[in-house]
């Protein structure tokens, strides 16, 4: 296998973007490279991916080519607090399992007239293989007359690097909610008209509690006074829609709430943090659970500390003015915070300095992209996007994925820790698996002499609104029936999944649906066979040396959308299918190529001993008595 070469096609700044045009050359028996751009100054370190635009073949070789280009703004590479003078810029390529960290790279040949001043040595610039891609551009750089808040590019070939000094001092800057008086004006005036009408909604309401007139609202609920009620509300809320939608003043009226919602905000910032207070916050449940439980069970008897919950999975919990309160009430004056996914209130405000910021991500290892990671994705985060860049701390299974969260997130790597995942804990508790085989049989007996396929496939959509799964795409009553007598299956869809399976009458007792009863976790304890497709639920079961199929139909569809941290075939632990006829066919003849899973393991989990959530206990401690 020959190794992937790297040639920047172009590269440029004006103003403070920075764009890059890159190509990969490589042969047929390589994955096609990923390239990650790194920014690194003295304190911090930035990565971000190089979007792959195209690739094709070179006519009558084994050779291909990969294109890759991204516009970066500079004034949000690094934190809002970080002072430098110049940065580094260099690359790093992954190709399937193999990993270059500090890529060498050669310019093009018009790069070389471009950086004519720089007496780049010839052995660094494109040989004839990359011929016909290069772009050919005898304009120099103007170093003479440098624009403030501008930056000056120098290349650094034989380093593997560029560097880039900064002429002035960008702010990085988040986008600010518009409020005058004006806005305000405009934005209440909607809602006088709409009190003022009031008589008529009510009416309105009246004559469709007793029939008379049309109900505005579906479902139709029933009783005179809850028809009445809804139809009101209705009325109101229709009337305020439209009129937003008229008088474009929907921007007006957010930012009118929200400056509202700072200014509580920034009052409550006023007071001192109280020092003992550790709040723990999710939109993930409904009450605590996941990583937050085990480290609260570990920390609960302890007097000297303040714990403060605040969880709700309902989709208006950002929008509700008793949630939003109690989250800024929280945010603003507790010592230390812990979230477990992203919570999009983080970015309304500016966090205090004395709060230290958990984010104990609800997922192991390092698998689908995510967060900046998806630059170039649909539904992506904009590069001036603040989500995630506030945490002070990021809890991770293994030092190897580091670099990939501190991506993800938006954050220099001295920021994620690799303590390990608390929830996986409960794998090295001999005792608490034993119980839960037993109280799972005493509620399902029926399969106690079965051996168990849990299929616990993840979410297609951007997110909690949009997500899905397909159920056309695995029908549980076909699968079932051509599998031997020996087997039941268990369904786990993704908590953001509304649908359901139906279940064909006397098949009950062979597949249950648990979507929305037991942890996933706990339902390993029990497994013999996990299908899944893109869930990073394959790191627990790694764990438990689990059998695993990848049923993976829109496996290039969902790289297009969203994409992986590795290459997906050469990654995963298990054997891949891609219909319900090799996923049958690998269940009865048990073709799970199982071998994969003890280096998968040993790559994604640096500790293996039960004490994740020991570690995560003393981090939260030592950021408290900070």
């Amino acid at each position: 296998m020959t190794e992937p070469k790297f040639m920047i096609n172009n590269i440029d700044i004006i103003n403070s973007s920075l764009k890059i045009e890159a190509v990969s050359y490589y042969s047929g028996d390589c994955v096609v490279p990923k390239i990650r751009i790194i920014f690194n100054t003295d304190s911090e370190t930035r990565r971000l991916p190089l979007v792959m635009r195209s690739s094709f073949k070179k006519s009558e070789s084994n050779f291909f080519y990969a294109f890759y280009s991204y516009t970066f703004n500079l004034d949000y590479i690094f934190s809002d607090k970080a002072n430098y003078d110049s940065f580094t810029v260099c690359f790093e390529m992954t190709s399937g399992n193999n990993v270059i960290e500090n890529v060498g790279f050669v310019l093009s040949k018009g790069l070389k007239y471009k950086f004519s001043d720089c007496n780049i040595n010839d052995k660094f610039i494109a040989g004839d293989e990359f011929d016909g891609t290069t772009v050919y551009s005898p304009s120099k750089i103007n170093n003479e007359i440098i624009p403030e808040n501008l930056y000056n590019l120098i290349p650094e070939p034989e380093n593997k690097r560029f560097t880039v000094k900064k002429s002035a001092n960008p702010e990085f800057s988040e986008s600010k909610g518009i409020h005058s008086v004006y806005n305000f004006i405009q934005a209440a005036f909607v809602l006088l008209i709409a009190f003022a009408l009031l008589p008529y909604f009510v009416i309105d309401g009246i004559l469709a509690g007793l029939n008379i007139s049309p109900k505005r609202k579906a479902p139709v609920c029933e009783g005179f006074i809850n028809i009445t009620i809804s139809q009101i509300k209705a009325n109101i809320a229709n009337f305020i829609k439209s009129s937003i939608k008229d008088r474009q003043t929907s921007t007006k009226i957010i930012a009118f709430r929200d400056e509202y919602y700072k200014r509580y905000y920034n009052k409550l910032c006023k007071k001192e943090v109280v020092k003992n207070r550790v709040s723990f916050i999710s939109g993930r449940r409904d009450e605590l659970g996941g990583n937050e439980k085990y480290v609260y069970d570990l920390l609960k008897d302890r007097k000297d500390i303040d714990f403060r919950f605040l969880f709700s999975t309902q989709l208006d919990r950002f929008t509700k003015s008793r949630s939003k309160k109690e989250f800024y009430k929280l945010y603003a004056t507790s010592k230390v915070v812990i979230v477990d996914d992203y919570y999009n209130l983080l970015n309304t405000v500016e966090k205090r300095d004395e709060v230290k910021l958990f984010q104990l991500w609800h997922a192991c290892g390092a698998f689908k992209t995510f967060g900046f990671s998806r630059l170039g994705k649909p539904d992506s985060p904009k590069q001036s996007s603040p989500n995630h860049r506030m945490y002070d701390f990021a809890t991770v299974s293994s030092s190897s994925i580091i670099k990939y969260y501190a991506e993800g997130f938006g954050i220099t790597d001295s920021k994620v820790i690799a303590t390990g995942i608390p929830r996986t804990d409960i794998f090295f508790d001999k005792e608490y698996a034993e119980n839960y085989r037993n109280s799972f049989y005493e509620k399902y007996p029926y399969l106690k002499n079965k051996k168990i396929i849990l299929f616990a496939p993840t979410f297609r959509g951007a997110g909690q609104k949009s997500a899905y799964y397909p159920t056309d795409a695995f029908d549980p009553n076909d699968f079932i029936k051509n599998i031997g007598e020996e087997y039941a299956v268990i369904i786990k869809l993704h908590p953001f999944c509304s649908e359901r399976y139906d279940i064909t009458k006397g098949l009950e007792n062979r597949i249950i649906d648990l979507s929305d009863e037991d942890e996933l976790n706990d339902l390993l304890f029990v497994t013999d066979l996990l299908v899944t497709d893109y869930s990073s639920c394959v790191f627990e079961a790694s764990l438990m040396n689990i059998p695993m199929l990848f049923y993976a139909y829109d496996l290039f569809q969902y790289i297009s959308e969203r994409d992986f941290y590795c290459d997906f075939e050469t990654f995963v632990p298990g054997k891949i299918v891609f219909n319900i006829e090799e996923l049958t066919n690998a269940v009865n003849t048990e073709d799970y190529n199982s071998e994969k899973i003890e280096d998968f393991r040993n790559k994604f989990f640096e500790e293996t001993d039960g004490r994740s959530t020991e570690r995560v206990a003393k981090a939260v401690i030592k950021a408290l008595n900070s």
